[in-house]
């Protein structure tokens, strides 16, 4: 019968200690989920809608949340990572604060057709790109392993400034890490009117 006893209170410290764990590790994803990234709606004027995102990170995998959000969101877009980027009084935006990130979607009407997107950050860091161009597309290599705000930028600037998009109907920018695995995609149409992005 001791063995008995001292079996069950064995159990029972064994059950209450990897409930503690169990609790334990909900709380550890519930404190991680609350760290995802988050776009909300700020406000919106003549010009555009602004959102803020929440746990802005400079990573791939929020690059990524943005965009998707973009493509799935019509209009210009201002994507802020701070809502006092801009101070809004009359349904009109006053710039406030040039020092955090901020993402520009600009297209024309209601529709999901990128004129340009600007990406605003602190620092500009050149990045040289090993260029391939076959047909009507230009490979971009760069020393990078995943999306960063400075690469997207890099990559955005040089697609905006090249003129062969200009001489093709359709015309595909692609950017690749050190690894030539793809991270990003431009596709211009209509001779380099407008773009849509893929990252992946």
């Amino acid at each position: 019968m001791k063995k008995f006893k001292y079996f069950l209170l064995l159990a029972s410290y064994f059950l209450l200690l990897i409930n503690c764990k169990n609790n334990n590790h909900v709380t550890e994803n519930k404190i991680e989920f609350d760290k995802s990234p988050k776009i909300e709606f700020l406000t919106q004027n003549y010009y555009a809608k602004f959102y803020v995102i929440n746990n802005y990170k400079d990573n791939e995998d929020c690059i990524k949340y943005i965009f998707d959000f973009a493509e799935n969101n019509s209009n210009r877009l201002q994507i802020l990572t701070d809502k006092n980027i801009f101070k809004f009084e009359d349904g009109t935006a006053f710039l406030e604060d040039n020092a955090k990130q901020r993402f520009s979607f600009s297209r024309n009407g209601d529709n999901f057709r990128n004129k340009y997107i600007k990406v605003n950050f602190l620092e500009n860091i050149p990045v040289h790109f090993t260029i391939k161009e076959t047909g009507n597309q230009t490979d971009l290599t760069a020393d990078f392993e995943t999306l960063t705000v400075n690469a997207v930028k890099n990559f955005l600037d040089y697609a905006e400034k090249d003129e062969a998009k200009k001489e093709n109907e359709t015309y595909t920018y692609i950017l690749l890490n050190k690894n030539n695995k793809e991270k990003m995609k431009l596709i211009y149409h209509e001779y380099g009117e407008w773009f849509e992005v893929e990252i992946k």
